[in-house]
């Protein structure tokens, strides 16, 4: 089902139309069982899958964990087939599409995926970064994290640091000078910041390959999502992912000739679902 169902998503088809092509992987025997497409949708709607999409997007990743020791952090938001009211005027009602945010830690190397959240469209992004880097660091050594200016905070600082990586978040404009009662770690990275900004900014902009990532997930499997629930919608982004990490990896064993197994990574998986 989850074949299905991420094979649905990289067509960027509808659950009827992605039919033929599920009966062709059936036939070349990557399936065993060719399910029905309402089935299909079925399964994008159970809140179960988001744990086990979760799980296969962080083994997808593992790989190049020795390649990945620089990381970057954002969020992008897909738009939905759903609409929300909000008001203008009085007594006047104009609807808004809503839409999801995904919250996703990546790799600068090779913009593999190390962890992803997916919430609704208004969730702040500096509230999301702890459950980034505290699953990125399971299975990744951290040198470096960047993010931008919606990330700096002290409690931010302090745990990118813990797990052992630098913070490379630049300061806002109104935070002019650092006062008594701030940590260390705050005032060392707010001196480097303004004392050696072309250094500082050199690591920073490594954060743009978080809109490369974005940028392939979009234009290879959409920008929007056609689920109308929203655990159906949140299972269909993480199927995006997956199929990100997927392509990705494809990419990567051949450029840079790994040998990957994944027997030991799933008895591992399965172990942890159950």
């Amino acid at each position: 089902m989850i074949f299905s169902c991420c094979l649905k998503t990289y067509l960027d088809f509808s659950s009827r139309r992605s039919d033929s092509d599920i009966q062709l992987v059936l036939k070349l025997g990557y399936i065993n069982h060719a399910p029905h497409f309402n089935t299909v949708l079925s399964y994008l709607n159970k809140p179960e899958m988001k744990k086990i999409l979760t799980k296969l997007i962080e083994i997808s990743a593992l790989p190049l964990k020795n390649i990945e020791k620089d990381f970057t952090v954002d969020s992008t938001g897909f738009s939905t087939v759903m609409y929300g009211q909000w008001l203008k005027k009085r007594n006047v009602f104009n609807e808004h599409r809503l839409f999801k945010k995904a919250h996703v830690m990546s790799g600068v190397e090779t913009n593999i995926i190390t962890h992803i959240e997916v919430t609704d469209g208004y969730m702040s992004d500096g509230k999301m970064l702890g459950a980034l880097v505290s699953n990125t660091a399971k299975n990744f050594k951290m040198k470096e994290v960047s993010a931008d200016k919606g990330y700096i905070s002290e409690k931010n600082l302090q745990l990118i640091a813990h797990y052992g990586a630098i913070p490379y978040i630049p300061f806002r404009k109104d935070m002019k000078k650092t006062t008594e009662h701030r940590m260390i770690l705050w005032k060392v990275m707010f001196r480097y910041f303004h004392e050696h900004q072309d250094e500082f900014m050199k690591h920073y902009h490594k954060r743009s390959n978080a809109e490369s990532v974005f940028a392939m997930m979009k234009r290879k499997f959409g920008d929007y999502v056609r689920a109308k629930n929203s655990i159906a919608q949140e299972n269909e982004i993480l199927c995006k992912a997956l199929c990100h990490n997927i392509c990705v990896l494809i990419q990567e064993t051949i450029k840079l000739d790994l040998r990957v197994n994944f027997s030991d990574m799933a008895q591992d998986f399965m172990c942890k679902i159950e």
